[in-house]
């Protein structure tokens, strides 16, 4: 199980995406992204979590944290 961090900057904006997931190559979601507009996206790190209970279903069912 692992939390991927992405920044994302659009024209001035910052975004902090958060991704709960299995698997150890994280694929940025495309459904985030709109169409003619410039993104800057940085993966600030992938880190493998501690298999609580809470986490599993993260993960299970694919959670998103966008702020």
């Amino acid at each position: 199980m692992y939390k991927t961090i992405w920044f994302i900057n659009d024209g001035g904006f910052r975004t902090e995406f958060t991704y709960y997931h299995f698997g150890k190559e994280p694929k940025f979601p495309s459904w985030y992204l709109q169409e003619r507009i410039a993104y800057e996206i940085e993966m600030v790190w992938n880190l493998k979590l501690v298999r609580t209970p809470k986490m599993f279903f993260k993960c299970l069912f694919r959670e998103y944290v966008i702020r």
